[in-house]
């Protein structure tokens, strides 16, 4: 028992050490997977967050370009040097990337009852006169009020103050309207009117190439867009300016990534930021006024939902958080996945280990058993060589007597190498063997000769049925006959007091509906334990009941059986029940026609 309990041991001082480090494993990799999906998140928002504040920023630079280009001049004195304003234009026109967003340049003049229009006629150099045009009759009330706000403010400025704008920055001053969509700056300021420049954009322009070329820049991935982009125009609902996949914008999507208010509404910057990432606000509050970056204000007073909107959703589906949410998930899958193999190889090394200590302690049993074996007949063997070398054995009765003897344990001695050495045979490869048809009566005899000094010796009562017009079987005759041998010897060896031996052929049915013979061997001895029955064709094995029985053997017979068996493509069972004995079965093939001998594929190979 001393060595069981040290395996035991040695098992438990491996299991549970391993136990903890999984453990440990498992929660280190918990922990991980939340902080990399934590970072993950955190680095999706900041990269979407950039990348439409950056979008916003040029938008606004390619808007603002045209403000820079005229730089309308605050103190200038009537009569407006037109002239300067289309050279300008025309040097805007030659260098920008985008020529045709400017559609038409016009200035306007509020003064009653003359008020009228000059339109910037760019081949001809100059501006020509006009009616006041008829797309820019829906702001004249709005460019009224703000003129009377300019003068009204000039007014309480006082004279001494030529500027009512910042020089230093080219936008102050200009006023946007996104319904046409136009900017708007005062000039010639009189005392009594104020005349306006008005730059009407081409809405086309800005929809097919600008917002195009601005989503392609910010959200190019390897195979296309990574997101779908929309641009919503918040004060027609359900406007879409441009979209990059068709039905993405309207309704807008509420799992957006992100969304960001275009015109950015400085103002509003201490309410909450017009950025939002993952349906969160973001920290940022928009454009940093410390570096003169925001957007124009708005020719008219409207509210913020009105705006124009950016709208991305990550082409994968769903929102990115939840994909965040998934590949965490995904991650940790593949973590404990990792982690359950690991269980399995480890699982699988203990069982291994243990098995292989279970194969060395069988194989140790088998070296005492067979050393015993061998030590009996040799013993015998010895000590009657002896006897008739010292002139023991005198007359002709005792020197056959002596002779017999040393024949019997030669042959038995014979017959445990042989089976040592087919058993070795056998577990370097598969027997093949030459089959052909064989008379089960003349099988059934020649084991029974063979085995008939045994059972003799023992007093052991033999039945035997053999069923008329069995078929012959396909086999080896000599394999055929050392398994039904060996049944016959472990009869004898567990048939204990009952000393009985049932041997019976017979035709089966398969379901298959072809035909087999089985041959049984019974007797009414000690049995096999169910626990045991699993390993009994098992090398070496020999069940407990038969250890304190003393009953002797190598535990050779059966696995050896079982390989002659299927080598002849057959196979053998077992039923038994402990304590009333076992019967095996051996099934074997019928041959097609009797008397003709089978092919075999394989050719034959010689066996001891």
């Amino acid at each position: 028992m001393k060595a069981p309990f040290k395996h035991r041991t040695i098992s438990t001082l491996v299991i549970i050490p391993s136990a903890i480090v999984v453990a440990a494993l498992a929660l280190l990799q918990y922990g991980w997977s939340a902080r990399v999906s934590e970072a993950t998140a955190v680095r999706l928002a900041d990269s979407l967050q950039m990348s439409m504040m950056n979008l916003q920023k040029d938008l606004f630079r390619y808007l603002s370009e045209i403000s820079l280009a005229l730089r309308i001049d605050p103190v200038e004195e009537p009569p407006v040097d037109t002239g300067r304003y289309v050279r300008r234009f025309a040097e805007w026109k030659a260098v920008t990337k985008y020529p045709k967003l400017v559609s038409r340049v016009s200035i306007l003049k509020l003064d009653r009852p003359h008020m009228g229009a000059s339109l910037l006629d760019l081949p001809a150099g100059r501006f020509q006169p006009q009616e006041w045009p008829p797309t820019l009759e829906r702001v004249r009330a709005d460019l009224e009020r703000a003129s009377a706000d300019i003068l009204r403010r000039k007014s309480i400025a006082g004279a001494g103050n030529d500027s009512l704008f910042d020089v230093e920055d080219p936008s102050a001053g200009w006023l946007f309207d996104p319904a046409l969509p136009a900017l708007f700056h005062p000039v010639n300021n009189s005392p009594a009117s104020v005349d306006w420049i008005a730059v009407e954009l081409n809405r086309q322009e800005i929809q097919s190439h600008i917002f195009a070329d601005l989503s392609r820049t910010y959200f190019q991935g390897t195979n296309g867009l990574d997101y779908l982009v929309a641009f919503v125009d918040g004060s027609a609902p359900g406007e879409v300016l441009y979209t990059s996949d068709a039905g993405f914008g309207y309704p807008e999507p509420a799992d957006a990534d992100g969304i960001i208010d275009l015109f950015g509404r400085v103002p509003d910057r201490v309410a909450g930021s017009p950025v939002h990432v993952f349906h969160a606000p973001s920290n940022d509050k928009g454009p940093d006024p410390s570096v003169q970056i925001a957007w124009f204000p708005l020719l008219r007073r409207t509210a913020a939902s009105s705006d124009w909107r950016l709208v991305v959703r990550h082409r994968r589906g769903g929102a990115l958080g939840a994909f965040v949410v998934e590949m965490r998930r995904r991650d940790l899958a593949i973590g404990f996945g990792i982690l359950l193999v690991l269980v399995i190889n480890m699982a699988m090394l203990i069982v291994t280990s243990h098995r292989a200590q279970q194969l060395a302690q069988l194989q140790v049993d088998f070296v005492t058993t067979v050393s015993h074996e061998l030590r009996t007949p040799l013993s015998v063997i010895i000590s009657g060589a002896d006897n008739i070398r010292k002139g023991v054995v005198e007359t002709r009765q005792q020197m056959a007597q002596y002779g017999s003897v040393i024949g019997n344990q030669a042959k038995q001695l014979l017959s445990l190498v042989e089976r040592i050495l087919l058993f070795a045979a056998t577990r370097q490869g598969p027997l093949h063997y030459t089959l052909r048809p064989l008379d089960v009566q003349e099988i059934v005899d020649a084991a029974l000769a063979s085995t008939a000094g045994l059972i003799e010796a023992n007093r052991f009562t033999v039945e035997c049925e053999v069923e008329e017009g069995l078929p012959d079987v396909l086999g080896d005759a000599s394999a055929l006959s050392q398994c039904v041998q060996n049944l016959i010897t472990n009869a004898v060896k567990y048939g204990q007091e009952q000393r009985w031996i049932g041997i019976r052929a017979r035709r089966s049915g398969l379901a298959s509906g072809a035909e087999e013979v089985e041959i049984e061997v019974s007797d009414r001895g000690i049995g096999i334990s169910a626990a045991d029955l699993p390993h009994i064709f098992e090398p070496f094995y020999r069940s407990p009941s038969a250890k304190a029985a003393q009953i002797h053997g190598t535990g050779l017979g059966l696995p050896l059986s079982k390989s002659l068996v299927e080598a002849m493509h057959g196979r053998i069972s077992v039923h038994s029940f402990h304590g009333r004995g076992s019967t095996f079965t051996l099934h074997l093939s019928c041959a097609e026609k009797p008397g003709v001998p089978a092919a075999s594929p394989t050719p034959d190979i010689a066996h001891t």
